[in-house]
């Protein structure tokens, strides 16, 4: 089917887009009026954002459009989902691409750097790899049925009211089955330190019979997609990137906090993996519809559970906390966690923030054991939910 392409600019807000803001470097610019194109794709529909201008994108504007788009793309969905970044201060989103599907499932593909040089975007390059990103009908994995059966045993029943005084009435057992909502990736670029990486997939368990809590789960998938990685600069500079130098990996951490929301009082459930797993060695995960087996590289691997949040600490350094092999190679790691929410907060028909995943590292410029060259970097992703 060719597809559809539509141009517009969100002129009529410009008066509040321009917002002033400072590198480190103390130069001014401001955030650029987002241009959104339009891709009709086949039983989906795609838009990319982006300043033309090569400008940055304001968070707080993104994420009042985003959910618009979302909103006006599947009317009837009973679920919208979206994700939308939170970035380290001096650090800026370049571009934001969207799919959504008449159900509200969603593919998500963020783009974002520091502006620790503080160069305009290629606007041309931004472009075509987001519109080349949105012409790929998103994939959605079917829904998985877990083991077991799960609900109100037999000759019970619960009874809830709801804010408006709505009764509820559960009774008997029931075969819940975990519903795939899609795909969140982000791109963070911050030289000269190194780059980051996440993709994950969210998932959320329906027909489960419990009137009092809603359970999400955010994974890799079957497939072997879904991960977080750090790259230090130093691999990339011996790449031939002139942007990045000398700059090895000290550690990784990964959280996925379930309580982003105070009024979801939301708490971690299954989290995988969990204790200390060495170096090369291998475990098997298994949270929410997944089971998939981890290897673990040169390094170690820290699981921490610190309800509501999920904690990952990846460590690269040796004996004597001397630099090993894996300091200057990308350190990559698939981690999975679960987390429940209060089901009448949320089908309040209003936007929530469910879940916030953060990826950071420590980076180092010298090899020394108590380097003083040192440098953390992070991003973030924040998914929200809107039932009715």
């Amino acid at each position: 089917m060719r597809q559809k392409m539509v141009w517009f600019i969100l002129g009529v807000l410009v008066g509040s887009l321009f917002v002033v803001s400072a590198y480190p470097t103390g130069r001014e610019v401001q955030y650029g009026v987002p241009t959104v194109q339009k891709i009709a794709g086949n039983n989906y529909t795609a838009y990319i954002l982006y300043s033309k201008e090569g400008l940055p994108l304001d968070p707080k504007v993104l994420k009042n459009r985003v959910q618009q788009l979302v909103e006006e793309s599947a009317p009837k969905a009973k679920w919208h989902v979206y994700a939308v970044p939170e970035l380290p201060k001096g650090s800026f989103i370049t571009g934001y691409g969207i799919k959504v599907t008449q159900e509200g499932r969603v593919d998500i593909l963020i783009t974002a750097r520091s502006a620790t040089t503080p160069t305009k975007v290629k606007v041309e390059t931004l472009r075509n790899e987001l519109l080349e990103w949105s012409k790929k009908a998103p994939k959605f994995k079917p829904d998985v049925i877990p083991k077991g059966r799960i609900g109100v045993p037999r000759g019970w029943e619960v009874k809830t009211v709801d804010s408006n005084g709505n009764v509820k009435v559960y009774s008997g057992e029931s075969e819940p089955y975990w519903h795939n909502f899609g795909r969140q990736e982000l791109r963070y670029d911050d030289p000269p330190y190194g780059k980051l990486y996440a993709q994950f997939f969210m998932w959320g368990l329906w027909n489960d019979n419990n009137p009092s809590t809603e359970t999400f789960a955010c994974t890799k998938d079957e497939d072997g997609r879904g991960t977080y990685r750090a790259t230090p600069g130093i691999l990339l500079k011996n790449s031939g990137n002139s942007d990045y130098g000398k700059y090895w990996i000290r550690k990784m951490k990964i959280i996925h906090n379930w309580r982003v929301d105070p009024a979801l009082n939301g708490h971690l459930g299954l989290m995988g993996p969990a204790g200390i797993i060495d170096k090369h060695s291998s475990v098997t995960v298994s949270v929410g519809p997944i089971s998939y087996p981890l290897n673990v590289g040169g390094y170690k691997i820290y699981g921490d559970d610190a309800d509501p949040k999920a904690i990952w600490t990846v460590d690269t350094m040796g004996t004597a906390r001397l630099y090993t092999e894996a300091s200057e190679h990308t350190v990559e790691v698939m981690v999975s966690s679960e987390g429940e929410v209060k089901e009448s907060a949320l089908h309040d028909g209003k936007w929530h923030p469910v879940v916030n995943v953060k990826l950071s590292a420590e980076l180092s410029g010298n090899r020394n054991i108590l380097p003083t060259d040192i440098h953390n970097i992070w991003t973030a992703l924040t998914w929200y939910v809107k039932v009715g």
